[in-house]
């Protein structure tokens, strides 16, 4: 039974060994996977319900990293923080215009959140995670 790959697929490469922020990760991604399979769908609310859900995933997964970070004293703190708040602004933007009919959610802005997923996991979460494990968080 092969089933269809999801929009976006967390594999073993995308684990960053904090299980805490490993699973956050796994749950944006999930939402992101329910938001792609309705993209098609006229059931706009719905579609609202999934942006603040995922807004809400978001926002405690961005608190959880920057507490770790605070409290690691981690050193690229301040530029990984901003990239959280660039990101949670325009998700909050979207959601925002999407409520007020002003704007569809549609393949575009999910390539782009995708995007911005992978390559902040890979430039940015990586080294968090590795500088949280050498400082006992696992």
């Amino acid at each position: 039974m092969g089933t269809a790959m999801n929009f976006i697929e967390i594999t073993r490469n995308e684990l960053i060994g904090v299980s805490l922020i490993d699973e956050q990760h796994q749950s944006m991604a999930v939402l992101v996977n329910k938001l792609y399979d309705k993209l098609n769908s006229t059931d706009k609310k719905m579609i609202q319900n999934y942006l603040f859900k995922l807004l809400e995933v978001v926002e405690v997964h961005f608190e959880t990293e920057e507490n770790l970070m605070r409290s690691t004293k981690f050193p690229g703190y301040i530029s990984h923080k901003l990239e959280h708040d660039r990101f949670y602004k325009q998700i909050l933007t979207s959601t925002d215009r999407f409520s007020k009919g002003l704007e569809t959610i549609g393949i575009e802005q999910l390539k782009g959140i995708r995007q911005w997923f992978f390559n902040h996991l890979e430039l940015s979460d990586k080294k968090c995670g590795k500088y949280f494990i050498e400082n006992g968080i696992s």
